[in-house]
């Protein structure tokens, strides 16, 4: 009888060891469950960046000039943000993966069927959809990047993590553009719409069977900046600022499928470059190669060439890749342990407004050269370089 304690505690200690052992294995960067997310979030940027042209379409439809395509592009950067200071209650009082799953049926079916197909009847209610989708997307995004990729993961993997989930995300935007370039050519505006549906609905179902764990509710006020913003890294947005730019200043001017996709095997490139090369550059290396491959772009865009053109796009991608990721990395690492994921939303806000205004500048053909974008991408090298570099030390 004495021996039976024995037993139960023998059995106990080595389903709390399998259990443990199970743990480590589903937290891991090569798991099932953070794979899913990195995809999920891989698919939701090609849904969102894949409506762009498909925009453009509706404007020049209903008598709009491009300016109007960059008013409502900017309005979904404004819709990110007014959720925002709610967003650490709503993780802590609904559960996060329904957050996401609901958040993503607005920005997909409910907006782009609903709203598009039925609703659009002027100018006006096209900016105002986006606002709503940019709310949407915002909502799941904190529940996603900000949340959920950090709840499956160890904390000495978050670090890396992120910088993961990040670059699937950057993959996901000139592809999202290249795509919807690609059904114009192919089908009618109304058909393109329900097709880019196809990845917004492989982002939900991704989410939807991946299991996640069950936090315990904290306390969090209605209004609050956790994982929102945090003023203390805005330099890094200040820095930042012109790589985003750029990129949106080419998806404004309206180009092609070809330049889209020059730009996402670009993003690839320096994905993978800097898996061999980000440990013996550092920091400030790669961000002042980066920002210098960007100027050169610049310099040869205006070139009567197709393959230098071609080549220039390329270097784009890489550019804006490789100073995102970089800048990321130092957004993550410099803000304390409970603070990750309000680095991490702090600097998808930030990417998406300077996006946004880089479109509208172009959208406006307020300039027809490279100018300003030339500057504006000398002074964060300068900045980063002077100001930023030295106080960060960012490391995988």
């Amino acid at each position: 009888m004495a021996e039976r304690p024995l037993i139960a505690h023998h059995w106990a200690g080595a389903a709390s060891g399998v259990e443990m052992m199970s743990t480590q294995v589903h937290n891991r960067l090569s798991s099932s469950r953070f794979i899913n997310m990195c995809v999920a979030n891989w698919f939701l940027h090609i849904f969102i960046f894949a409506t762009v042209p498909l925009l453009a379409v509706l404007v020049e439809n209903l008598g709009g000039t491009p300016a109007w395509t960059g008013y409502a592009v900017l309005a979904f950067a404004v819709g990110m943000v007014i959720p925002g200071p709610f967003g650490a209650h709503l993780m802590e009082r609904r559960s996060r993966k329904e957050v996401f799953l609901k958040a993503a049926l607005v920005a997909g079916p409910v907006v782009t069927l609903l709203g598009y197909m039925f609703c659009v009847h002027n100018l006006e209610s096209i900016v105002a959809l986006q606002l709503l989708q940019g709310m949407a997307f915002g909502v799941a995004q904190t529940a996603l990047g900000t949340t959920l990729v950090n709840d499956i993961l160890q904390s000495k993997q978050r670090n890396r993590g992120d910088i993961i989930y990040g670059w699937a995300g950057r993959l996901g935007i000139p592809l999202g553009l290249f795509l919807g370039y690609v059904l114009l050519q192919v089908m009618t505006v109304d058909l393109a719409f329900w097709w880019t549906l196809v990845p917004c609905a492989l982002a939900f179902l991704l989410v939807a069977q991946t299991t996640v764990p069950v936090k315990a509710p904290v306390k969090v006020p209605l209004v609050t900046f956790d994982r929102f913003f945090l003023p203390s890294s805005m330099h890094l947005g200040l820095t930042m600022f012109a790589a985003p730019w750029v990129f949106g200043r080419m998806a404004g001017l309206m180009l092609n499928a070809w330049p889209c996709l020059c730009m996402a095997l670009g993003v690839l490139a320096a994905f993978l470059v800097q898996l061999f090369v980000r440990r013996r550059m550092g920091q400030r290396g790669i961000v002042s190669f980066a920002y210098l491959l960007i100027m050169l772009a610049l310099c040869m865009l205006p070139v009567n060439s197709f393959a230098v053109v071609s080549v220039a796009y390329g270097l784009l991608g890489f550019g804006v890749g490789a100073v995102s990721s970089r800048h990321l990395m130092d957004w993550v690492v410099s803000a304390q342990h409970c603070q990750r994921g309000t680095a991490q939303n702090t600097y998808i806000l930030t990417w998406r407004m300077a996006f946004s205004l880089g479109f509208l500048f172009s959208a406006c053909g307020v300039s027809d050269n490279f100018t300003v974008d030339f500057a504006l991408c000398a002074v964060g090298l300068a900045a980063y370089v002077l100001w930023v570099g030295p106080k960060t030390g960012g490391t995988e």
